[in-house]
């Protein structure tokens, strides 16, 4: 199994993540979801891609929007 979430190439939040000026307050999502083991089969947004679908670009790993 992968370390990483196999979606994190081309992922609209994964990129917000490491690019967002609230970077700080993003970033326990990359550590706790995207590059976390097998920790990323939770996130909201690997489930709804491994479905076939796309996933909102403001959907967080935990199923929150992300606000503006």
């Amino acid at each position: 199994m992968s370390a990483k979430c196999v979606y994190v190439e081309g992922c609209p939040m994964y990129n917000h993540f490491t690019t967002a000026v609230r970077i700080i307050q993003l970033q326990p999502f990359l550590k706790d979801y995207c590059l976390s083991g097998e920790h990323y089969l939770d996130c909201a947004r690997y489930k709804i891609k491994k479905q076939g679908k796309e996933a909102p670009d403001n959907l967080l790993p935990d199923g929150k929007i992300l606000k503006s």
